[in-house]
């Protein structure tokens, strides 16, 4: 009776058997109210994520700065001992063409192979300054200054009167090497190359100029005083 009654079940309800253990084997599928949830839980997190992804490049790309900016100064002392103290004029330009590619490193510095060389115009050392795409990092310093490669005089550099501070906005202008309390500054244009405070005429030796944290804006600096120390912003 039992075997009879198992069998007239399988009989009568083989289609529904066959339906229920297809269901339990299939996986549920998303509903569509899940799925927008889902959605939104990745897009939270990747907004919370993000910014702290993009301060971490940010800070990784600085770090960087600093060490080819150490770079390039270890090149400038290496010139001046073996050219007597003297450095590389500073180059502007007032062609169309090369307006923007003031204060350029030295090409000196990469005819002579203290740096890489690079074949484009305007950017004879192949030293890119990270921030700013297709420059070089910047170049001053009191002394011999060309204009479209032909000598115009002395370069003047601005610094705060209250050297070695820095800060403030009050200062002079030194041309002459002899007398000047810095001898040299590169910097980069940092993460926001056309800001008003990269930008300041008292840049780059005012340490209001400078860049400071994450999200800042400012120049990215490293420099030479009288005795040829050297000293980098923070």
């Amino acid at each position: 009776m039992e075997r009879t009654h198992v069998r007239c079940y399988r009989n009568q309800g083989q289609a529904a058997f066959r339906f229920t253990a297809g269901s339990r084997c299939a996986p549920r599928a998303f509903t569509l109210i899940e799925l927008l949830v889902v959605v939104a839980i990745i897009a939270i997190l990747a907004a919370m994520l993000l910014p702290a992804l993009a301060r971490g490049k940010e800070r990784a790309k600085v770090t960087r700065v600093h060490a080819e900016l150490h770079g390039i100064g270890m090149a400038l002392q290496m010139y001046v001992d073996d050219y007597a103290n003297k450095l590389p004029p500073v180059r502007v330009n007032c062609n169309t063409d090369m307006l923007m590619h003031w204060c350029q490193l030295p090409t000196e510095l990469a005819e002579l192979r203290y740096l890489p060389r690079s074949s484009d115009a305007g950017r004879e050392a192949n030293m890119e300054d990270l921030f700013n795409p297709g420059h070089t990092y910047k170049y001053a310093a009191p002394g011999p200054e060309l204009l479209n490669d032909m000598p115009i005089g002395n370069y003047a550099l601005w610094v705060p009167t209250n050297f070695p501070n820095l800060a403030g906005t009050a200062g002079k202008y030194y041309n002459d090497p002899k007398t000047t309390t810095v001898r040299w500054v590169v910097w980069s244009m940092g993460p926001q190359p056309n800001s008003p405070k990269t930008r300041s005429s008292y840049a780059p030796m005012s340490s209001d100029s400078w860049y400071r944290r994450t999200g800042d804006s400012g120049v990215i600096v490293r420099y030479a005083d009288r005795e040829w120390r050297q000293f980098k912003s923070p």
